[in-house]
């Protein structure tokens, strides 16, 4: 494996790996609950997550039309003790989110697949509709800036 640079004032604010997934209609919010008593020794806070849905439509020749709105609770928040992991489990997927200080990608890597395992034993996905690796990074330029390529 090659050997990358450590940075130590690594740009990165949060990594995230997200895995939508359609469950059984058996599998509630009751259930998905459960999955705290797997995790709550690294995990000890559990916070519902609520979604909310709106819109309009414009035609043309008339005013914009409200569309209905939809959502409510829809899974569970577990979050770390000092904040910086968060592990979600929801009725549309799981979320493991690492914010700053973000380690390596070993590190994150292992912790994710094993929180993923845990949500796979309580809420027995029947398949994965979308997987997402993101790294969201805050980049600080120095203002005023003369020439970008500073």
């Amino acid at each position: 494996m090659s050997n990358f640079t450590r940075f130590p004032r690594a740009p990165i604010t949060e990594a995230l790996l997200d895995i939508r997934v359609k469950l059984p209609p058996q599998i509630d919010l009751i259930r998905l609950a459960t999955f705290h008593d797997t995790v709550k020794d690294r995990y000890p806070s559990k916070q519902e997550r609520v979604s909310w849905q709106g819109g309009f439509q414009i035609t043309p020749g008339t005013g914009p039309e409200m569309l209905p709105s939809s959502g409510g609770p829809d899974g569970y928040l577990f979050p770390s003790a000092d904040g910086r992991q968060i592990v979600q489990a929801r009725l549309d997927g799981f979320t493991f989110n690492r914010l700053k200080p973000y380690d390596k990608w070993e590190t994150f890597r292992d912790e994710a697949k094993e929180l993923w395992q845990q949500y796979v034993r309580i809420a027995s996905p029947e398949v994965v509709t979308r997987l997402a690796l993101r790294y969201i990074n805050r980049i600080e330029i120095p203002l005023p800036m003369k020439d970008f390529k500073e």
